[in-house]
């Protein structure tokens, strides 16, 4: 039992923590726009929508993938306010950056991770530079980590309701344009025109969902600004927003970008298994709310979006106990990471542990099999239900094909990182390594979780300009893999559960 509960206490990693180890720092509020905006690239469609239209029902969807549907002008900031921003409360120990942010904000077309494939849409934020950093410049999408799934939590909103993870969201994105890329952020389907019919939530971690608003998203960047950009396709994602680069990543062959993928960099991605989020109901005791709160809200995030993406609507209550679903339902809708006062007060009233929340059926069906305690799934009544949990675990974490694992592949990852630690960013890695990926991991010393953004923005920026622009590849880190240690030894993947 011990050893059981050592392994499960680095189960997600993301157990009382966030996407930045920072529970009371705040967002970074760019302040008053510059009111001597210079001319940025220009914006080659009209784009004279409301910033709220940009929320709003979309209306009939054009037929093509990455459509711009709406499109308006948000604030600039410049070189020196972007610096300002960088540098408020937590760490930034990258180099400054020179060049302002014009943003938009836009709706676009995408699909959703239905069977059949289904139309959506997803709300996005696109960052220019004042100079881009070359004639031509990659399509750059970044990917947001953590924040919840309600329509408050949209990234690029920048709401203060997330002003825990708002400061490694910004440290990711204004990063980027400030050395000079066009970056396009999307969303994710679902978080616009939340709660429509039709528009589901955006489902955690399913890979088919997400994947395909990140391609589509590189799609959009090339109708706004054609001109600009070369057919280079390069995804960037912290945290949850690693594993979202990293499905659209596998993706990439069969659905497309209207590009040529050509580098992935993650800070600290959550490429764990899957039924990690099923694990919790085997051993509760191991992870209550109070203490392990980010495992437990994103293992509701993640099966109640899927029931409602994949089951229809009013399914995502489904595995839930029939009293709490109406609970579970407004956890969803309304919390955030962090949310409530004090934090995460709307998880601590749903119960104490996964026993308060999960239906038995549910339990009995998968928990055995998703940590590993049972071979595969019941041979009883529960065995149906079981299966399909199993395969949304399998398909949400898909392999690279050989010509996706061909694309130059960086993993970043802090040393301090409590939230993916020693032996779950090494579970990441294994799996890279075993799908054959062209993969080079660089490890940040004294740096934890959200730290990493901070203090390897800049090697980001170059490395990418590496990949697709001719420049001089930066020096390799200092540190790699073999500096990944845990009790004072190498760190190896936590196989509770399974590395699948």
């Amino acid at each position: 039992m011990t050893r059981i509960m050592i392994l499960f206490g680095a189960l997600i990693g993301l157990v009382g923590v966030g996407c930045g180890d920072n529970p009371g720092g705040g967002g970074m509020d760019g302040g008053t726009p510059d009111l001597t905006e210079p001319t940025g690239p220009p914006i080659e469609i009209a784009c004279a929508d409301t910033i709220d239209s940009i929320y709003a029902d979309p209306g009939t969807l054009p037929a093509d993938k990455g459509a711009i549907i709406r499109c308006a002008k948000d604030k600039y900031l410049s070189a020196s306010q972007l610096n300002t921003m960088l540098l408020a409360d937590v760490p930034f120990t990258a180099r400054a950056v020179t060049n302002g942010s014009h943003a938009y904000r836009v709706l676009y077309r995408t699909e959703r991770g239905t069977v059949p494939p289904t139309a959506g849409y997803s709300s996005a934020l696109v960052l220019l530079p004042d100079t881009p950093r070359a004639t031509k410049l990659p399509v750059v999408v970044a990917s947001h980590g953590s924040r919840g799934q309600c329509p408050t939590c949209a990234a690029s909103k920048e709401d203060p309701f997330d002003v825990g993870v708002n400061p490694d969201f910004e440290r990711q994105v204004y990063t980027l344009v400030g050395y000079g890329y066009a970056v396009m952020v999307p969303d994710l389907a679902g978080y616009a025109n939340y709660g429509a019919t039709g528009n589901p939530p955006s489902a955690y971690d399913s890979a088919d969902d997400v994947g395909k608003s990140t391609l589509d998203g590189a799609r959009a960047l090339r109708k706004l600004i054609p001109s600009l950009l070369t057919d280079k396709v390069v995804l960037v994602g912290h945290s949850q927003g690693g594993f979202t680069a990293l499905s659209a990543a596998a993706l990439f062959d069969s659905y497309g970008a209207d590009g040529t993928l050509a580098a992935v960099a993650t800070y600290a991605p959550t490429w764990i298994t899957q039924r990690s989020y099923g694990a919790i109901t085997a051993l509760p005791g191991a992870f209550p709310f109070m203490g392990s709160e980010g495992a437990n809200a994103i293992s509701i995030w993640y099966h109640y979006t899927h029931g409602e993406l994949l089951d229809g609507p009013g399914h995502g209550g489904d595995v839930f106990l029939p009293a709490k679903r109406a609970a579970i339902k407004d956890f969803v809708d309304n919390a955030g990471w962090y949310s409530g006062t004090p934090p995460w007060a709307t998880l601590y009233a749903l119960g104490s542990t996964a026993t308060d929340i999960y239906d038995p059926s549910f339990t009995n069906a998968i928990g055995q099999y998703a940590a590993g305690f049972a071979a595969d799934c019941p041979t009883d009544s529960t065995g149906p239900l079981c299966q399909t949990w199993k395969a949304r675990y399998l398909a949400d974490r898909p392999h690279l094909t050989a010509t996706e694992a061909m694309v130059p592949n960086l993993l970043l990852w802090g040393d301090t990182d409590t939230s993916v630690p020693p032996e779950r960013i090494t579970c990441a890695i294994d799996r890279l390594k075993g799908d054959g990926v062209a993969l080079t991991v660089c490890v940040a010393p004294g740096v934890d979780h959200g730290g990493v953004v901070g203090a390897k923005a800049d090697y980001v920026g170059d490395w990418i300009a590496a990949q697709t622009l001719g420049a001089t590849m930066p020096a390799a880190c200092a540190q790699n893999e073999t500096s990944i240690m845990s009790s004072g030894m190498l760190a190896t993947c936590a196989t509770i559960p399974p590395n699948d």
